[in-house]
């Protein structure tokens, strides 16, 4: 029983962990506020900002409790082996099946947290615009996704694990980098499967846009604009693809909200990871991941005890899909993420830089001051939640790293 207890272990362990960093957030009521953006918020709003945040964290903490209860239930127990059993056809057809129904049983155990985040919380503060119908295609489209991705990192498991044993574990860490670059290459074909992206219309904020483009040495394919309104209030801007397929996407709560400066400053900060490639080299460390996942298949595949502790008769290719991604991804993740959130908050760092080197400095400040106001940010987050967690510098650090570029001097996050 060494396995399930050790699983058991690392569902604690993640719980825990969960919980401690939102009491470290909530340990920030009260605190003081950074004096570059304590203009942000009135006192109105500050207390409109403390109430959501700490609905969101309550929401969220009790959440992550039910998870754990369930993972706790499932892998404390032979639930799955005997759900196996009682599955019709033979073992890829039951294998299938199973995967099928923990993909809806996880999915529909989640609805309801997502309609009360997405209908009672964020609607309440004013952010969700989603309608009823708008959320059930999304709920359905996402169990769709899911279910097929999970079918075919399934088959591509026990494919090449009949096949080749453990040497076929190098053909599945092909199969999920060729995945992933895929996917880098094609978000924007994925983004509209929930979202209209359409061409930024003629006149003079294309037409600044498209110069910016040019100075940095490029030809300018297209800039899009997403439907984000139809979803939420909340402003954001992003570049993704690879190659040609790079694209820079506005929502369209930006491009109707914000001055054409403000809109150039988001642009250029945008340019900013585009000529730095930084979705190529955050692609390239989702492949390194994608490595220590195929090693941590392996080592189910090559562990029948694992297998056996929960009632199969041996390796259970199926069993080390849900097994890794519910349980043993997790700690994964998690201190895999803490290199690469530094990483994260490097590039955003220099991508401001490159909006300064623009001239567009103080007009990225302000576009910051009101992304932080329409996004409801915290704006004084715990230094530990930062370092661990958070993929972006807070707004208050940005500031002041601006403010240091435009005067001459040297900010550390900038080097």
């Amino acid at each position: 029983m060494r396995y399930p207890i050790l699983f058991l272990i690392l569902i604690a362990l993640d719980l825990a962990y969960d919980l401690v960093l939102r009491i470290l957030q909530a340990s920030r009521r009260g605190e003081p506020l950074p004096e570059t953006v304590r203009d942000i918020y009135d006192a109105d709003g500050y207390a409109r900002w403390l109430d959501y945040s700490a609905e969101k964290r309550k929401l969220g903490a009790v959440e992550k409790i039910f998870d754990a209860a369930v993972l706790t239930a499932c892998f404390g127990t032979r639930a799955f082996s005997a759900v196996y059993e009682r599955l019709p056809g033979g073992d890829a057809v039951k294998s299938l099946l199973l995967l099928l129904i923990w993909t809806a049983v996880t999915t529909v155990l989640s609805v309801p947290f997502d309609w009360v985040r997405e209908k009672r919380v964020e609607a309440k503060y004013g952010f969700s615009r989603t309608e009823t119908s708008t959320f059930v295609r999304d709920e359905i489209t996402g169990f769709v996704v899911n279910a097929l991705l999970n079918a075919a990192l399934y088959l591509a498991v026990a494919w090449t694990w009949g096949r080749f044993g453990l040497r076929g574990f190098f053909i599945v860490f092909l199969i999920l980098a060729v995945f992933v670059v895929a996917f880098s290459m094609l978000a924007t074909v994925f983004q509209r499967l929930y979202n209209k992206l359409e061409p930024l219309p003629e006149g003079t904020l294309r037409d600044t846009l498209a110069e910016l483009f040019r100075k940095a040495g490029y030809e300018l394919e297209n800039i899009y604009v997403m439907d984000a309104s139809r979803r939420t209030t909340k402003v954001n801007a992003f570049c993704s693809g690879l190659g040609r397929f790079k694209r820079i996407v506005l929502y369209d709560n930006l491009v109707n909200g914000y001055s054409e400066d403000e809109i150039a400053a988001v642009f250029a900060h945008e340019l900013g990871h585009y000529r730095r490639r930084d979705t190529m080299k955050n692609t390239a460390f989702t492949v390194l991941l994608m490595a220590v996942v195929t090693a941590a298949a392996a080592w189910f595949a090559s562990t029948p005890e694992m297998s056996l502790a929960y009632g199969f008769e041996g390796v259970s290719p199926v069993f080390g899909v849900i097994l890794l991604q519910a349980v043993l991804l997790t700690p994964v993740m998690t201190l895999c993420m803490i290199p690469r959130s530094a990483m994260a908050r490097r590039f955003e760092y220099r991508a401001d830089a490159a909006a300064v080197e623009s001239g567009y400095g103080e007009a990225l400040i302000s576009a910051l001051k009101k992304l932080s106001r329409d996004n409801f940010s915290d704006l004084n987050p715990h230094p530990a939640v930062v370092a661990l967690e958070y993929d972006h510098p807070t707004t208050a650090d940005r500031i002041r790293a601006i403010r240091e570029r435009e005067s001459g001097g040297a900010s550390g996050g900038t080097a």
